[in-house]
């Protein structure tokens, strides 16, 4: 028999990363609707440290499915792997799905919070705005007397 222990650790290791963006960008999503806009910023941190260690978990799997190619080089890797690693491979594969939807619902949510304040923004100092009549808009809430 193959041995795929190691693999199955390396799998277990990225699918729980990825788990861990998921809880993250849940907790992002309650904290936007809530305008706790410091807390989000303060957990970028902790996402960007828990995608590197995805990553590297992600490494770790190709190398030991590399390895374990290399070693039965007269076997297909559907041969190789056994039934747990085909269940953890279709398990990482519905939790990227599932982190990529969440993300998608984020990404909406954090440019309509952008726009919003943007405009506000534009409303109270306008940008000069490059147009073929060259004019710059006049602050509807704003005027500043000299």
């Amino acid at each position: 028999m193959i041995q795929t222990e190691a693999l199955h650790a390396y799998l277990h290791n990225a699918i729980e990363k990825l788990q861990t963006l998921i809880t993250y960008t849940q907790s992002d999503i309650e904290d936007v609707k809530s305008a706790n806009h410091e807390v989000v910023f303060e957990r970028g941190a902790l996402k960007a440290s828990t995608i590197r260690e995805f990553e590297l978990a992600k490494n770790m799997i190709d190398q030991e499915m590399l390895q374990l190619t290399q070693k039965h080089p007269h076997l297909k890797l559907t041969d190789i792997l056994d039934e747990k690693a085909n269940t953890l491979l279709a398990d990482m594969r519905k939790t990227l799905e599932e982190l990529k939807g969440i993300n998608t619902h984020y990404a909406r949510m954090v440019f309509a919070v952008s726009e919003f304040y943007t405009s506000i923004a534009d409303r109270l100092i306008p940008r000069e705005k490059a147009d073929y009549k060259s004019r710059v808009e006049q602050s509807q809430l704003l005027k500043v007397q000299v």
